[in-house]
């Protein structure tokens, strides 16, 4: 399977444009590009009913019931441009020093690396 290159990084904020979860913005907390997730503050919550457990020191973790984000595909959501506050695709240009900037392509301004 091939690394996809994504628009979005760790820190940025996006808005969700399909799913349940539809019209939540939240911001980037971890992004996997080999399966082409990303996991969204506050969007995607699931529960998981732990059990308690005895541990290695001989404790007993705390069982209970977890919330917790569930990576949503990059297809669903888009970046917020921090400039204009809208959802927008990423052009890139490639500066003489060889850099990468990303630029809004409704503002054309570009996009400050979160983080």
């Amino acid at each position: 399977m091939t690394q996809r290159k994504l628009n979005l990084r760790t820190g940025d904020t996006v808005r969700v444009i399909a799913g349940n979860d539809a019209g939540a913005q939240g911001r980037i907390l971890r992004a996997i590009p080999a399966r082409g997730l990303v996991v969204v503050q506050e969007v995607n919550m699931r529960k998981h009913h732990k059990r308690p457990a005895a541990n290695a020191r001989g404790g007993i973790t705390e069982g209970g019931i977890v919330t917790y984000e569930e990576p949503i595909r990059v297809s669903n959501v888009m970046l917020v441009c921090p400039h204009c506050d809208e959802p927008t695709r990423v052009r890139r240009r490639h500066d003489a020093d060889g850099t990468i900037e990303r630029i809004c392509k409704r503002c054309d301004n570009p996009i400050p690396t979160a983080g």
